[in-house]
């Protein structure tokens, strides 16, 4: 049964109207989804004019998303979740919060298949990076810049960084600066040294840009999308693509507490959101969750951004570092005098 539903997945990619008539219909088929993109409500609207299955939105940030989860904790009030940190997905799943062994038989592209949860704890959806480097265009310096680079001294206090704590697509930015120092705990030296060189701490990526704007730093270090639209509404900055650059996919989890039905149904919803025709759809709308680079095969980014295969990416080991979650933002607060 579940592979005919399938088959209509892949098919209504292409003709959403026939979803109606592809897609069975659970008694209980409404979905809630908490979400932190900026497309979701457009996604959303979209499959259920398609399908009539009605998607109640919930939109929040990812830190406050993420707390309203763990407060929710087995009683949880929400049936998906979408994203930006696979991380994060890993420590729900972990805390018994999200389901594992989640599968979709899409045709991924090979940045698809590296960003696939090695255990079914999330789907990807899409890539960005989690950290680049956002510089006026009159800033001294070629075309890449390394992480240590940061710690020269004549770069002292002049970059900041969005704080793992409040903004969740800061985590794996910290997950690969430690990488940088050599894992945990190894890599809290080169935080630390980072601290000394006086790194800044904002709340999220629009705070640290304009404290690049108002000139408090002179390198502000953010997810790739935010970075790329800024760059596209200001031609007085540039973006910078650190070596490496470490991955940050945006993905989707399921509540642990579904039955078989809800389940069948949010599985559904997740095909829609990988169709070529959800693609095509988030890639349009225009936002800075806009610019992602796509999954799967059928799938072209926006051309605003550049192509990714020449670029050194390091995958960050999600179940690793999600299971460091909740040790690492508290230490990083600790470490930049944040508490």
């Amino acid at each position: 049964m579940r592979r005919l539903i399938w088959a209509g997945v892949i098919v209504i990619g292409l003709a959403l109207a026939a979803v109606v008539y592809l897609w069975p219909r659970p008694q209980n088929h409404s979905l809630v989804l908490y979400c932190a993109l900026d497309y979701c409500v457009d996604v959303a609207h979209a499959y259920t004019r398609a399908s009539g299955i009605p998607v109640e939105v919930v939109r929040l940030s990812t830190g406050p998303m993420l707390a309203r989860i763990t407060a929710e904790g087995h009683n949880p009030h929400w049936n998906l979740a979408w994203f930006d940190g696979s991380e994060a997905a890993e420590g729900l799943a972990k805390a018994g919060l999200a389901a594992k062994g989640l599968s979709l038989p899409v045709h991924w592209n090979k940045l698809g298949q590296q960003e696939l949860s090695p255990d079914g704890a999330y789907i990807p959806t899409g890539l960005t990076l989690a950290g680049v480097f956002v510089v006026p265009r009159s800033f001294a310096a070629g075309p890449t810049l390394t992480w240590k680079d940061l710690l020269k001294p004549e770069l002292h206090g002049r970059f900041g960084m969005n704080n793992p704590a409040i903004s969740g697509p800061a985590l794996p930015v910290l997950a690969g600066l430690l990488t940088q120092g050599g894992g945990w705990p190894a890599g809290q030296g080169f935080v630390e040294a980072l601290q000394h060189n006086g790194m800044h701490v904002y709340a999220k990526n629009n705070v640290t840009l304009t404290a690049l704007k108002n000139g408090e730093i002179e390198i502000a270090i953010v997810q790739s999308s935010a970075a790329y639209y800024w760059q596209r509404h200001d031609p007085g900055l540039r973006v910078i693509l650190p070596k490496p650059a470490f991955d940050l996919p945006s993905i989707m989890v399921e509540s642990a507490a579904l039955d078989a039905q809800q389940r069948a149904a949010a599985e559904i919803f997740m095909g829609f959101v990988l169709s070529a025709t959800g693609n095509r759809l988030r890639v349009n709308q225009g936002s800075a969750d806009s610019l992602y680079w796509p999954l799967i095969q059928s799938a072209q980014p926006n051309p605003l951004l550049p192509d990714i295969h020449p670029l050194t990416v390091q995958h960050l080991d999600p179940v690793y570092w999600g299971g460091l979650d909740r040790r690492l933002s508290p230490w990083f607060s600790k470490v930049m005098g944040l508490n």
